[in-house]
């Protein structure tokens, strides 16, 4: 078995090279845009206007990101993509260079990113089954996110170098340029082909029918609804965890260098499950699913009980080892029994319900842990993972689920 086998596939290269560069870029651009808020005096409530007001845009955004992806056939919608991100990341990064910036004004160009980057999002998941053979495509999932949480690993640290040496507004310059680089990547794919007359989509048709219809796609299948509900609650509860380590961090153990331990052996953990899944033939994704998932708890359930770091970082490893083929997993399936016609609206529908949770979990997090503690909250985090990742299981459609064609 060739694990690299989508490599031989030039259009993926140039994909797998673009999503990457982009990545690159987006990986130090959120610590380089924190500091610069709080460079221009925002403090804290200023990082929560620009980051917030980020948030809120790419939600309400992917929804109809999702009809404009399956209606354009994903490839122009890549590149258009870009090109915005790069326009508003370049007006980001002269606003802070010429000292002009104000807590305001990074919040509308944010928001102007964040519209690009909920346009990428479905584009991506839509474009990419074009690319390689239909039995390579977990394969090409499994490379694609290896690479993006190997940046994960390393992107907060060049971040931080980038804003201590020479500013954060040249780190989100940089974000800018990789953004560019990827447009003239992505405009070299080739157009996916065009769907048969019975699934072409009517420009006049209204709005409404198209989002309905994207609706029906998720919810018609049992397996798909119950691994994206599992997915939103877990997800939510991952995410107040992440939210209240630094101050468990803080109280139990070393502070700031501890936690960067346990979120980079994290990261790393993922990009090794991403790497393995490659070798090896996933004869049932939705239990790889829902298992992998569920596994994220054993880190934060290392925490909760006061065990010592060096315990804690070896299950935050594993817990990302587990998640990595469950990620891989989750997008292949996907891909593959969603007709394509279809699959830019579900995939954004997943990322909806999969970040709408979020912002919810902190606000209940934070209060919960100043009048409990943050062992308690992320002790409850991590048995709210562990049974909603685990209750899909108990659907027979999500224990049967299989690849459609591997090719071995």
């Amino acid at each position: 078995m060739d694990m690299a086998a989508p490599l031989a596939s030039r259009p993926y290269r140039a994909f797998l090279a673009a999503e990457l560069i982009s990545s690159a870029g987006g990986a130090v651009a959120p610590i380089a845009l924190a500091f610069s808020i709080l460079q221009i005096g925002g403090r804290g409530s200023g990082i929560a206007v620009v980051l917030g007001g980020e948030f809120v845009v790419y939600l309400v955004l992917l929804p109809v990101t999702g009809v404009i992806a399956d209606r354009a056939a994903g490839v122009g919608v890549l590149v258009v993509s870009q090109a915005i991100a790069a326009a508003f990341q370049m007006a980001e990064a002269l606003l802070i260079i010429s000292g002009t910036a104000r807590v305001w004004s990074l919040a509308l160009v944010a928001g102007g990113g964040a519209g690009a980057a909920a346009l990428f999002t479905p584009a991506g998941r839509r474009v990419l089954p074009a690319l390689v053979p239909a039995g390579q495509l977990d394969r090409a999932n499994a490379l694609s996110q290896a690479g993006k949480h190997g940046l994960a690993t390393i992107g907060p640290v060049a971040g931080g170098i980038l804003v201590t040496t020479v500013g954060p507004g040249w780190g989100i310059a940089w974000d800018s340029v990789t953004f560019v680089v990827a447009a003239v990547l992505f405009s070299r794919l080739p157009r996916p082909p065009a769907l048969p007359d019975h699934h072409r989509r009517r420009w006049d048709r209204r709005w409404a029918g198209e989002l309905a219809d994207g609706v029906r796609a998720l919810t018609g299948r049992t397996w798909l609804w119950t691994t994206t509900l599992a997915d939103c609650l877990a997800g939510g509860a991952f995410a107040a965890a992440m939210l209240i380590g630094p101050l468990y961090a803080r109280q139990y153990l070393h502070g700031a260098i501890s936690w960067g331990a346990i979120a980079g052996g994290l990261a790393a953990g993922s990009a090794l499950g991403s790497i393995m899944a490659t070798a090896w033939t996933m004869r049932r994704p939705g239990i790889v699913i829902s298992v992998g998932s569920a596994a994220m708890c054993v880190g934060l359930a290392a925490m909760a009980t006061g065990m010592p770091l060096p315990l804690i970082m070896a299950g935050t490893l594993v817990a990302g080892i587990a998640f990595g083929p469950a990620a891989v997993a989750r997008a292949t399936v996907v891909q593959q029994h969603v007709p394509g016609h279809q699959l830019g609206r579900v995939s954004a529908y997943q990322e909806f319900a999969a970040s709408v949770p979020i912002p919810i979990a902190y606000a209940l997090a934070g209060v919960t842990a100043d009048r409990l503690g943050a062992r308690i909250v992320i002790g409850a985090c991590a048995a709210i993972i562990a049974v909603a990742a685990l209750t899909p299981l108990a659907v027979r459609d999500v224990r049967r689920l299989a690849f459609a064609g591997v090719d071995r």
